[in-house]
């Protein structure tokens, strides 16, 4: 298992950071299949459930809520939330009177899946979009990946400590603290190694990238813990197989999903 989760990170690291240096389309196109295949797996994993959501609703509902949220309008974003809310409405009422069981749980699900992918994931084509989002970009996800694999790496080493018991029974403390200090550690490093590209004045110090970096390490497990309760739910190992030892979409962008949002924050907040 670890040597296939390496080969993947192997191939994975260069192509997802060729697509982050393009920007524009390519990137736009990076996160917008994530989203999407993610929305199939959300689909597969409430199927697993015994739930039925409107499929068909759920996936121009996450690009419509993403492009809100990229492009900065509350109009946009407020309009698409409607339209999502009262379609799945719709749907499920009248899925209902025509012998369905269990609407509440399906139009639960409706909306909750392109609002939690829509949301999270918009944030991540916005993170990217900011002043020097490029090299932001470039510095918090893989820091993400490495707090992620920190983690992993220290508890298997020294973990006793359950962090979830009914979640994620293989997560330890000893694993958290692990990854907020790898995480951190290598996001400097990141931002110190990229000084000589970022224009004159940036924001992106090895001083800002060691606590964006410790934040969202601290933050983004809850993104795993959130899709392990819906594996468990669903009585599933993985979300998916894309990713040979890694699992599917939503096993590999649980973190980030959380990190781009607090990342944004972070950014708008000290004046990005």
């Amino acid at each position: 298992m670890l040597r296939q989760r390496l080969i993947t990170a192997i191939i994975l690291a260069p192509t997802l950071t060729y697509l982050i240096y393009a920007g524009g389309w390519w990137y736009g196109a990076l996160v917008i299949a994530l989203l999407s295949i993610g929305t199939w797996e959300f689909i597969r994993l409430a199927h697993g459930s015994g739930v039925v959501p409107a499929r068909w609703l759920m996936l121009p509902g996450v690009w419509a809520v993403a492009g809100g949220v990229l492009w900065r309008s509350g109009e946009w974003l407020g309009l698409a939330i409607a339209a999502l809310l009262v379609s799945a409405t719709a749907w499920h009422a009248w899925q209902y009177e025509h012998g369905a069981a269990d609407p509440l749980q399906g139009w639960a699900v409706t909306i909750a899946a392109p609002l939690y992918l829509g949301v999270l994931g918009g944030y991540l084509l916005a993170l990217r979009a900011l002043p020097d989002g490029l090299w932001w970009t470039l510095t918090i996800l893989p820091a993400v990946w490495v707090a992620d694999g920190g983690a992993y790496m220290v508890g298997r080493l020294a973990g006793k400590h359950k962090l979830s018991v009914r979640l994620s029974p293989n997560k330890t403390w000893e694993g958290l603290v692990g990854g907020l200090v790898l995480g951190p550690l290598f996001g400097a490093l990141l931002a110190a190694l990229w000084e000589f590209k970022v224009p004159a004045g940036s924001l992106l110090t090895w001083q800002h990238a060691l606590q964006v970096s410790f934040l969202v390490a601290l933050v983004s497990p809850v993104g795993d813990l959130g899709i392990s309760m819906l594996k468990r739910q669903a009585l599933v190992k993985d979300t998916g197989s894309l990713f040979m030892g890694h699992g599917g979409v939503l096993d590999r962008i649980d973190s980030w999903l959380v990190a781009g949002v607090v990342g944004y924050m972070y950014i708008t907040a000290i004046g990005g």
